[in-house]
């Protein structure tokens, strides 16, 4: 077995939507914007990607290759999102989500680096923020900086789409049609990602992490954030 085809089913692995990483129970905010009137139209569910793709290049993905590339230790980095993160919503998905994801990759991988960080995280050491967890478990098992930047899109979007399915925001099928039309930003974002630097980071999108706050405060929720 060549170790161009394991890596790409290892992709294909952490990419699947039945790899218990945690994403299934938050919807990135989507819920706050669709109950706060601001998703009315399928068309702008479309400009929400779009603006979360761009919204990660700035913010998402340079702490995701901080961590990758080992730019600063993993506690560092850690307290780096956890200072960053501007709501409690956000910042309590970002903890379940990657300690959900960090005790998976432990139970499926046998690595003792993920190990590691799984024991730092018990101790306390760290908090286990998705981003930087992320990072670090990707480089752990070998993926590729560009490989895991991509994943980490991919996985993004693909919860926000399975989101507003459920939230009867659009249909299975028409969902599907959404993806071709992510392809030139997907492009765009990820061309020169090795490139980023914590320099880089910036809110781009504040209405949405206003809204997103609110969310503990909605009548009825399907999701946890």
């Amino acid at each position: 077995m060549s170790q161009t085809s394991s890596n790409t089913r290892l992709l294909y692995q952490l990419a699947d939507s039945s790899f218990p990483s945690g994403g299934f129970a938050h919807s990135g905010g989507l819920e706050a914007l669709y109950q706060w009137g601001e998703l009315k139209q399928p068309g702008q569910l479309l400009d929400l990607l779009v603006t979360q793709i761009r919204q990660s290049r700035h913010y998402s993905l340079p702490q995701f290759v901080a961590a990758h590339q080992q730019i600063q230790t993993t506690v560092e980095l850690d307290n780096l999102c956890h200072a960053l993160l501007g709501n409690h919503v956000a910042r309590r998905a970002s903890l379940r989500q990657g300690q959900a994801f960090l005790a998976t990759c432990c139970q499926a991988f046998d690595c003792d680096t993920v190990e590691l960080l799984r024991a730092q995280v018990r101790n306390k050491t760290i908090r286990g923020h998705l981003l930087p967890t992320f990072g670090y478990v990707t480089r752990s098992l070998g993926i590729s900086l560009h490989d895991g930047a991509e994943l980490f899109l991919f996985t993004m979007i693909r919860d926000l789409i399975s989101s507003a399915i459920r939230l009867n925001i659009i249909g299975p099928l028409a969902a599907q049609s959404i993806w071709p039309q992510l392809d030139n930003e997907f492009t765009q974002v990820l061309k020169h990602c090795e490139a980023y630097c914590l320099s880089d980071i910036a809110q781009t999108s504040p209405i949405l992490d206003i809204l997103q706050s609110n969310h503990d405060r909605l009548y009825s929720r399907l999701f946890q954030s």
